[in-house]
């Protein structure tokens, strides 16, 4: 199989480099080269610069989409999955970022970490991040451990909020109504009132009636619907009392309540309630030839789940400091270093006045060349220090290649680490305070082409991850680090600016995998597939422009068989494997624009062929429904 990916591969990077000679017309618009992105290295580079693919997801892309909410969002992008993200609003959403889970992927908030260690894995719960207040998503795939440490092994994904205008004030409005009785209303306002003072607010809310999250086995649909209701608050201001010093405080808050039911195939009345508090501080000083950046973040989550059993609360902590420096040692050579310090901490289950707790310490370096005779590379290391486990190091090496003007290669390998939560080293459950971090090793290969005069980009990327020391809950002793999961894929995509009014994008992923379960020599017990995962997945999204103010866009994708585990009650709920047979879907979006686009009337459909699908077993996904709503800017 390897044989096979690696002949695709190659054969691709051949198609690209041959045509991008072929003498074609020139649309007016051009896909930018020189968008500035800072997530792969802490330093402002363009896309041309970079020596691994970052992929974009823009204002106006969220804007004129069909996405419902932040997962959707990413589940609409090439390499990513979001599982339930089709379901009702109020359902549990799983990340998986080429095939890892989400607790592999760092998410961030304006280049700062949000976490939740009372949660499973430690990931931010996604339903708390609103679309309205962001003006941009960078999602850098692959392992990123040597420059943002633990969770970071699959990729990072960094959420840039909206910045002011250069004007005194500006602001816009929104609302909507939709299928299921589904409400949302969202104001921003923003300025620049003097050249050293800027601001940016920011409030939304959402509710909806949903549908029931369990399936009905009787086929009659007479469970109760699980709704929800999201409100979220963001404030940031940016002040420079100095031409070349700058501090920027800000927050946000989001609440989010709704209702669950008890597990597949079962309804019931429960609900739930989250909160996350997220107020942070970033100062930034430029010289000549350096520039010095402080950060500051603290995430405080509050969870309550209530059921027939009673209520069960959980609480995170969350203190992240990251204080780093960027040289330009040479014209084209830059070096960065830096220090990060993170805290976490929880209730103790046996003693609610006293905390668990646990705190790391990272010193990390990274050395950027840049365009040397064609050849830049990213030279990261960073050694970690635990209050638990001690210490442990990781490293990526991430060469790249101008062959010519419209054709870069690329190749990447490091290692990456997950150290272990507060739950798995002293939580209620079988913790064990010994545990060490799971350790990955991943490579990767691709290429990007930009053809037909920069209209078309083509890019494709291969990779082999291997995590190992998984951390696996047992009956007794408890959490050990034992098994070691091992995945291959390839990541497709393109998009092509066709005419000024006609835009075209796909994207194709295959995935293999396996998670092997060990014995205490580390021989292999057993060995199971993907779970949730399809092999194949493919997507697409065509844009038309008309009469400079009328926007309408088809997107979609077809999704192969996966497998699943069904955990019967009436078998003692022992793991059974079930399929989900693949499935299409398509949504549209429309929009018409006037006032010189100040008021936008917009229309989705999602779930347009009403397809009968699922994504997790024994749970709903939504029908065809609308959404329409107006948009106002000020």
């Amino acid at each position: 199989m390897s044989k096979i990916i690696i002949s695709f591969l190659a054969g691709a990077i051949f198609f690209a480099s041959d045509l991008h000679a072929q003498p074609l017309s020139t649309p007016a618009d051009t896909l930018f080269l020189d968008d500035i992105v800072v997530t792969g290295t802490k330093i402002p580079l363009s896309l041309r610069e970079t020596t691994r693919p970052v992929m974009i997801i823009g204002r106006r892309q969220i804007e004129r989409g069909s996405s419902r909410d932040f997962s959707q969002l990413l589940h609409q992008q090439s390499g990513m999955r979001v599982n339930n993200s089709q379901g009702t609003p109020s359902g549990n959403q799983s990340l998986f970022m080429q095939g890892a889970g989400g607790e592999y992927t760092l998410i961030l908030i304006d280049g700062k970490p949000v976490r939740d260690p009372s949660g499973v894995g430690g990931a931010i719960d996604l339903r708390l991040l609103p679309l309205h207040n962001i003006e941009q998503v960078e999602v850098l795939k692959g392992n990123q451990s040597a420059l943002y440490g633990s969770d970071a092994l699959a990729g990072v994904i960094n959420i840039i909020t909206q910045k002011p205008q250069n004007e005194n004030a500006a602001g816009m409005g929104s609302l909507s109504y939709g299928a299921y009785n589904t409400f949302s209303s969202s104001v921003s306002v923003n300025g620049s009132p003097h050249e050293r003072f800027s601001y940016n607010f920011h409030a939304n809310r959402e509710s909806s009636d949903g549908i029931s999250a369990a399936a009905d086995p009787t086929g009659e649909g007479n469970f109760e619907r699980d709704g929800f209701t999201h409100q979220s608050f963001y404030g940031s201001v940016k002040i420079q009392p100095a031409d070349r010093f700058s501090i920027s405080p800000g927050f946000s808050y989001s609440d989010y309540d709704g209702d669950y039911d008890a597990d597949a195939f079962m309804d019931a009345p429960n609900t739930f309630g989250i909160t996350m508090f997220n107020p942070s501080v970033q100062s930034r000083f430029e010289g000549d030839s350096f520039t010095l950046n402080s950060n500051y973040s603290y995430t405080k989550t509050d969870r309550i789940f209530s059921s027939e059993f009673g209520d069960d609360e959980y609480e995170g902590r969350f203190h992240n400091f990251d204080h780093f420096l960027s040289y330009e040692l040479l014209e084209n050579v830059t070096v960065l270093g830096g220090v990060e310090y993170q805290h976490r901490s929880m209730p103790d289950f046996e003693d609610v006045e006293s905390r668990l707790t646990d705190s790391s310490i990272s010193p990390y370096a990274t050395a950027i060349l840049r365009d040397i005779a064609g050849f830049s590379t990213e030279l990261g290391y960073r050694l970690n220090s635990h209050s638990e486990y001690g210490r442990n190091s990781s490293f990526n090496i991430s060469p790249a290649y101008q062959m010519s003007e419209n054709l870069k290669i690329f190749a990447a390998f490091g290692t990456g680490f997950k150290a272990p939560t507060l739950n798995e080293l002293f939580g209620p459950f079988g913790p064990n305070p010994d545990l060490d971090p799971e350790t990955s090793r991943e490579y990767r290969l691709g290429f990007e082409s930009y053809l037909l005069n920069q209209t078309l980009k083509i890019s494709g990327n291969l990779f082999n991850r291997k995590i190992d020391d998984l951390i696996v809950y047992t009956f007794d002793p408890g959490y050990i680090n034992r098994d070691r999961e091992k995945t291959t894929g390839i990541d497709l995509s393109a998009n092509w600016l066709a005419t000024s009014s006609i835009t075209l994008g796909a994207f194709y992923n295959y995935l293999s995998g396996e998670t092997l379960t060990l014995n205490d020599s580390g021989s292999v017990l057993e060995s199971d597939g993907l779970i949730r995962k399809p092999k194949h997945n493919a997507g697409f999204k065509l844009s038309f422009h008309f009469l400079e103010n009328i926007i309408v866009q088809l997107d979609g994708e077809v999704v192969g068989d996966r497998k699943d585990l069904f955990f019967d009650p009436e078998n003692n709920f022992m793991p059974e494997e079930v399929t989900l047979d693949s499935y299409v879907l398509m949504n549209l979006f429309v929009e018409y624009s006037l006032l010189n686009e100040k008021v936008s009337v917009y229309g989705k459909v999602r779930n347009l062929l009403n397809s009968d699908f699922t994504e997790v077993y024994g749970f709903n996904t939504m029908g065809v429904h609308a959404q329409g709503g107006v948009r106002v800017r000020f």
